[in-house]
């Protein structure tokens, strides 16, 4: 089970040493895979505490602000693939005015090397720290040897003539270019929410959805009907999902409505995980019910086909 550290000064295992890897790792991209995963590598054969230390909200969403950002996850799913590779214990901390006019060199002395036993950092090609982003791994190797600890910088990951980015990703994702996205991620994009009340309109027309609660920070692919697998209580459901405002009914708000297949339990307030697979089609504005009851009929062929290839 992961340990999630808010205060560095609450870590209580002084006695370890500690293996640390810094980053925002918004998506937890290969790049980020391959960072992580070397961490845990060397610090274990070393007898160490593989740690990783990122920032709740994303820096991102502080200084930019959430209209101008959109980020590929919230911080409770980064944190739940970061364990996936092997994490047990992450310093979670809050990102503010305050920490981000500090210093590299105070970031460094202290927040990390005055509360932690730090044997080795690893950061990624371009990282960059504290005010202003002037901290980069460049100043982090020259302070390396003064102050005591190891630095490792992951090179970039390449993957078709391209360096994996979480931007790049988000490029992808808001094209609706799911199987792209994936390729970079290292697996399928997802959404994530509690099921919340909706208009009801999907069960009118004969096919009842599952509407998702999602913050409004968080990046929804391009708009259009997408196949994927909808994940409830362990099990997987092959789906349908709509992403958009619904132009047939004039809506505004995005929305994201699932529909699952043979499958007709009660899902409010459930957490529901959509693995998305592909698009469909993109987003249309019917003339009437009947031409949209038609067109979900078709999108649900062609879902069954593509996921049972």
């Amino acid at each position: 089970m992961m340990i999630l550290i808010n205060k560095l000064a609450d870590y209580n295992l002084q006695n370890t040493p500690v293996g640390l890897a810094l980053g925002n790792f918004d998506g937890v991209h290969l790049g980020h895979q391959a960072l992580i995963r070397q961490c845990v590598q060397e610090s274990r054969k070393n007898g160490w505490e593989p740690c990783v230390l990122t920032f709740d909200p994303h820096p991102g969403l502080v200084l930019q602000g959430a209209p101008k950002i959109k980020l590929l996850h919230t911080t409770t799913q980064k944190l739940g693939v970061i364990e996936s590779l092997g994490i047990k214990t992450v310093f979670l901390l809050r990102f503010d005015r305050q920490l981000s006019s500090t210093s590299p060199e105070d970031f460094i002395r202290e927040y990390l090397l005055k509360n932690l036993p730090v044997k080795i950092l690893f950061v990624g090609f371009n990282y960059t720290f504290g005010k202003r982003g002037s901290g980069t791994p460049q100043l982090l190797q020259k302070m390396s040897g003064s102050l005591g600890f190891e630095l490792r910088v992951i090179p970039p990951v390449n993957l078709d003539e391209c360096i994996v980015s979480s931007s790049l990703i988000r490029e992808k994702i808001s094209a609706g270019d799911i199987s792209g996205a994936a390729r970079f991620l290292g697996y399928w994009p997802f959404l994530e929410g509690p099921v919340i009340h909706g208009e009801e309109r999907g069960r009118k027309l004969g096919f009842p959805t599952a509407n998702l609660e999602f913050p409004d920070y968080q990046l929804l692919p391009g708009f259009g009907v997408y196949a994927a697998y909808a994940e409830l209580e362990g099990r997987s459901f092959p789906a349908i999902v709509n992403i958009g405002v619904k132009p047939t009914f004039h809506g505004e708000k995005p929305t994201v409505e699932a529909h699952l297949f043979d499958y007709r339990e009660n899902l409010y307030s459930q957490k529901i995980r959509i693995h998305l697979r592909e698009k469909i089609r993109s987003e249309i504005a019917f003339q009437n019910t009947s031409q949209l009851q038609l067109q979900i009929e078709r999108d649900i062929q062609t879902a069954r086909r593509l996921l049972k290839n």
